[in-house]
């Protein structure tokens, strides 16, 4: 989404020419060797389309490095997989997304109802949208039943908030996305007295909440409202934006928090385009630190990519296919090939001078992989009742003789 990101913008959609390509991911993925070359096709100055080519080749060229690198076809074993965290803007614009989720071995997604701004970039429409695209996403739900996990979302300062939010749980949601710690969406206080039904609300009927919060703007205030709501379930993604600097104290106070708060999870989405790549840059150079985070708490992430589904003509069927890969290789290989971060795209990280958008990953092991692809979010949506209120004391007095 649009995170501090860069702005979506609203296309006609357009798809390349996927029988060839189809052949050749094939062949990719009964090789055994190794190697991976990524060649781009640059129309202007946006990507319209590309190919990803493998060859049976045990090492790149010792010019460049003689770095052994993974195929893009997944020599792990098959998982269960959940995306946890991506936006859709119109059902007409899901076949896509489908088809190359089925292709990259996504099992089911939790599509987040979202307003204008997050859609279309436009952040003039940010109080527009919110119950037409709630609308959207459950009828999405509906027709593909056992693909897509709904939920809704709501405007911080509709008056009507809460009713609709009871509505929208009679419809079906799951759950409910909240973009009020977003640094581009912050209109009122995160415990602000107006949204504190809605929290006692989703507590009580075990709704979790996908929740945007920057912790280096709003900590204070997200704090308050956990410790007033202790069984409210939040997912927090992109790891509180603190994913940039791993280093610095705030990556700290994102553990502090997750050992305070027993029901308190994050997603390992970065975000899009260029805030993937720098994202996986910073990964690259900090393995040790993000793998130490996965051991520690690997029953505390939650798998998503955080893709805006639109009819950008830019986001073809292999163009999604490429972000999903992406966000899985990162986790599951040593090294992998990703073309935004190329130096040929507009989306790389310039002061990582990657030429060939080579990368390293975390490589976790099966059994933490299995947790953070469909375990954890699997035990998040489990709607458990709302525990008995107390009793209240009565004094108990002696019975006559």
């Amino acid at each position: 989404m649009t995170d501090e990101n860069t702005p979506q913008s609203q296309a006609p959609d357009t798809s390349a020419d996927t029988k060839t390509y189809a052949r050749q991911r094939r062949g990719a993925r009964t090789s055994t060797k190794i190697g991976v070359i990524a060649i781009f096709f640059l129309v202007g100055s946006n990507l319209s389309t590309y190919v990803v080519l493998t060859d049976r080749v045990e090492r790149l060229d010792s010019r460049y490095g003689a770095l052994r690198v993974p195929t893009i076809a997944s020599e792990r074993p098959d998982f269960r997989i959940i995306n946890g965290h991506d936006h859709l803007y119109m059902r007409r614009h899901l076949p896509k997304y489908l088809h190359a989720a089925e292709r990259t071995g996504i099992d089911r997604t939790l599509f987040v109802a979202s307003n204008g701004y997050t859609l279309l970039g436009k952040r003039e429409k940010m109080h527009e949208m919110y119950d037409e695209n709630v609308q959207e996403v459950l009828a999405a739900a509906r027709e593909n039943p056992g693909k897509i996990i709904p939920f809704s979302t709501l405007d911080p300062e509709d008056p009507d908030k809460l009713e609709k939010l009871k509505k929208y749980e009679r419809q079906g949601i799951a759950g409910l996305k909240l973009y009020s710690g977003h640094g581009n969406m912050y209109t009122l206080p995160l415990d602000h007295e107006d949204m504190l039904p809605v929290y006692a609300f989703c507590e009580e009927q075990g709704l979790p909440i996908l929740w945007h919060v920057r912790f280096d703007s709003y900590l204070k205030e997200f704090r308050t409202v956990l410790d007033l709501f202790p069984n409210l379930k939040v997912i927090v993604p992109h790891f509180g934006v603190a994913f940039y600097r791993p280093k610095s104290p705030g990556w700290k106070e994102l553990q502090d928090l997750l050992d305070r708060y027993p029901n308190l999870y994050i997603d390992c989405s970065f975000g899009t385009r260029s805030i993937l790549v720098h994202g996986l840059e910073i990964v690259s150079q900090n393995r040790d630190i993000f793998r130490d985070f996965f051991n520690k708490y690997s029953d505390r992430v939650v798998f998503g990519t955080d893709m805006v589904v639109t009819g950008n003509k830019e986001k073809t069927t292999l163009w999604v296919e490429s972000v999903i890969q992406a966000n899985r290789d990162w986790l599951e290989k040593d090294a992998y090939y990703f073309y935004m971060a190329s130096t040929q795209s507009p989306y790389a990280l310039k002061s990582a001078r990657n030429q060939y958008g080579l990368l390293r990953g975390l490589a976790l092991p099966d059994d933490i992989l299995r947790r953070v692809y469909a375990e954890n979010l699997e035990r998040i949506l489990q709607r458990q009742p709302p525990p008995p209120a107390p009793q209240a004391k009565t004094t108990q007095l002696p019975q006559p003789r």
